[in-house]
């Protein structure tokens, strides 16, 4: 979920560049997602190699902090819940997967109004003074910056985060924090855990020594009641999840992200990410300002033409002089305020999502 927000916002960076740059004719008629002028010292917006590799590297803290908070939060609440267990007891499958949803709605918590989800931001991103220590520690600084006694130096003033660099750290830490997110990653959670019960931990554990067709009957996509009852001990199952965890971390191709990918809601955010907040994103440099404000003039321009063409033509058939105001109007494609707004294009993004899946 962090990379894709990363890279859907990159993407969108050097989009907008590609298309300002293409209706201003100061570029080549392509539009691209791609920066392929790393070594240009005069880049333009959305192509700002350094700043991009500076906010890649965030994802320093998930891999080296973020991911041993989680790691700890998971450890206790399985302490928890399965804590009563011992190496003799008998399990259903049924009873190990209500404790492992008991796990993860302590962990998760609970994606709706009355009790919101987890707090994922801490374990994705730094706190902001933290933020230039975590520059140093992944080295995109240069090794003679890298503080080598591993902790936050005392006192650190001097900040590298420029104002990109600072704009996309905010909307990414906004984007984290938001509803869709938290839904987004229960519905990939759900997959995830969906496919290794009910078909990892059922085939391996509970279905042994029975035919392989009574496992998830084609017809219902559920597992056979006399399975999910049947009760086998604790480390037979553990032995499953022990194989399973290697190929979750390790597994090429991993089959749990490519159950991930199959949900639509991913597909749906990651599309909102790259389509929302674009009028912020032209109002806060002052190169795009100045290329919208030529725009507009030239859609002005246009559409006067436009409508004087029109108003000629019409009265050259005897017809009402006043141009239509869809005629006037079609000049430009401006960016439309209102999806600027994270949470409106998600709900259209919902909306439209849930009309495919119907028809």
């Amino acid at each position: 979920m962090l990379t894709r927000i990363q890279l859907n916002l990159l993407g969108r960076r050097s989009y907008l560049s590609s298309v300002v740059s293409l209706a201003t004719g100061t570029a080549q008629s392509t539009i691209s997602l791609e920066n392929n002028d790393d070594d240009n010292p005069e880049q333009a917006y959305g192509s700002d190699f350094e700043t991009n590799r500076k906010y890649l590297t965030f994802s320093w803290w998930l891999l080296n902090r973020g991911w041993t908070d989680v790691m700890e939060k998971v450890e206790t609440t399985v302490r928890e819940v399965f804590g009563h267990l011992s190496p003799r007891d008998l399990l259903s499958f049924d009873t190990f997967s209500q404790l492992a949803l008991e796990v993860r709605k302590k962990v998760e918590g609970k994606p709706d109004s009355e009790r919101p989800g987890a707090q994922w931001l801490p374990f994705l991103l730094p706190p902001t003074p933290l933020e230039d220590f975590v520059l140093k520690e992944s080295g995109v600084l240069g090794d003679s910056a890298t503080h080598q006694s591993g902790s936050p130096p005392i006192g650190f003033q001097t900040s590298t985060i420029t104002p990109a660099l600072r704009r996309l750290l905010d909307e990414t830490s906004d984007l984290i924090e938001s509803p869709a997110f938290c839904h987004v990653l229960t519905r990939l959670l759900d997959a995830g855990f969906s496919f290794l019960l009910n078909k990892k931990l059922l085939a391996g554990a509970f279905a042994l020594d029975m035919p392989s067709s009574a496992v998830v009957p084609e017809s219902t996509g559920q597992p056979a009641p006399s399975l999910t009852s049947r009760a086998i001990l604790l480390p037979k199952i553990l032995s499953v999840l022990t194989r399973q965890a290697h190929s979750i971390g390790h597994g090429i191709p991993n089959e749990y992200l490519q159950e991930m990918e199959q949900v639509k809601d991913l597909e749906a955010f990651a599309a909102v990410v790259y389509s929302s907040n674009w009028e912020n994103e032209i109002h806060q440099d002052e190169a795009l300002v100045a290329a919208a404000a030529g725009l507009n003039d030239a859609a002005t321009t246009t559409s006067a033409l436009q409508a004087d063409d029109v108003v000629m033509a019409r009265q050259d058939r005897g017809a009402e002089t006043r141009p239509s105001q869809a005629t006037v109007d079609e000049s430009v494609v401006f960016v439309d305020s209102t999806q600027s707004s994270f949470e409106s294009a998600w709900e259209k993004a919902l909306e439209g999502s849930q009309s495919h899946s119907q028809s």
